[in-house]
């Protein structure tokens, strides 16, 4: 099905429409006796927005003890500014947004893996591309400083083509590649779900390279890490909960994501497949969900650092490993494994 979504409407999507909506006014969650987490996010990244819409409509927080402050941000980089100004406890961040907390030496501690995204390249259909050798003495347009352009310098390297000889990186921002694709002016770019599965379906490109592996981390306040790390743990594993949830009931937290600008512009079957890609949407049982990084996504988030500062994104190499702490979520994994979870329990409020 080809979407009707205008390109007009998906650049604003794609940019977050930051320009207009900074901030939210937070949805606040009231449990008596109960903990307050106030948490970061932003609706357009997938699987990690249907988590919050969970821990909002549902009685999973307080169940845990937890009343949340659910703060709707623009993307990582406002998501980011409140960590660190200590406006929210916790918040969700794009792998690479979590390196750049890193390298500047931000107040802020990596403590768990939230949810997995697929980055890509694609080729648009009057290109003619078809493979990654199509690329050579093409032009490959994006946003410089994300994951995805970590992951498509990768995949052209390893394909034998040389960045800066054999093809150009052009940086550019999400509306104007919205605007080039919806008007096939340019070959080749790279993104980042829902995005790819925006413009495959629409009929607008097609993906020659793709990587399932980029993250959605959580990541928190230095003083929230510290002071309240039994508030962490019951929030880690509401977080599990939900996102085992929202495994089991698609369709209804799917419609939820859907209720809220921006992504009120993505076409259900768009957010469906692009959802898809974290193996954890397909869970079958509650183990199936894991909120520990995993060591091959801590030595992901490591390789991150290093190109980072090679391309001059970051100032420095950060050291990694003194900003992630995964004990708390290991111990949330270990007790979510020997207490199970039924999601049929789960009470949807008002």
């Amino acid at each position: 099905m080809t979407s009707r979504i205008s390109r007009r409407r998906f650049g604003q999507l794609a940019a977050g429409l930051a320009a207009s909506i900074p901030l939210a006014t937070p949805s606040i969650l009231s449990a008596q006796g109960a903990d307050t987490v106030r948490m970061g996010w932003f609706n357009t990244t997938t699987v990690s927005a249907q988590i919050a819409h969970v821990l909002m409509r549902t009685d999973i927080a307080a169940r845990n003890g937890l009343s949340m402050e659910m703060i709707q941000l623009a993307a990582s980089p406002a998501i980011t500014e409140a960590l660190v100004s200590n406006a929210c406890d916790v918040g969700t961040l794009s792998d690479f947004a979590a390196v750049t907390t890193m390298a500047i030496g931000a107040p802020v501690m990596t403590v768990a893996s939230q949810a997995r995204f697929r980055s890509a390249i694609l080729t648009t259909k009057k290109s003619g591309i078809t493979d990654l050798a199509g690329l050579k003495g093409k032009q490959v347009y994006g946003t410089f400083g994300i994951t995805a352009f970590q992951n498509a310098q990768e995949a052209v390297i390893k394909a034998g083509l040389v960045p800066g000889k054999d093809i150009t990186f052009v940086n550019v921002g999400p509306a104007e590649i919205a605007d080039a694709v919806g008007a096939q002016r340019i070959d080749a770019f790279f993104t980042y779900d829902p995005f790819v599965s925006f413009f495959e379906n629409a009929g607008l490109a097609q993906v020659i390279s793709e990587n399932p592996t980029p993250v959605i981390v959580l990541s928190v306040n230095n003083k929230f890490f510290q002071n309240k790390p039994d508030v962490l743990k019951r929030f880690l594993l509401a977080n599990s909960q939900a996102l085992f949830f929202a495994s089991q009931n698609q369709d209804l937290v799917n419609g939820w994501f859907r209720s809220l600008e921006p992504a009120k512009n993505i076409p259900l079957e768009v957010l469906q497949k692009a959802s898809s890609y974290d193996p954890a949407w397909n869970a079958k049982k509650f183990t199936d969900v894991r909120v520990a990084l995993s060591p091959e996504q801590i030595a992901k988030i490591e390789l991150l650092g290093k190109w980072g500062a090679e391309v001059e994104l970051l100032p420095r190499v950060p050291d990694v490993p003194k900003f992630i702490n995964t004990s708390i979520a290991s111990a949330v994994d270990a007790e979510a494994a020997a207490q199970g979870f039924d999601p049929a329990t789960v009470k949807i409020l008002g």
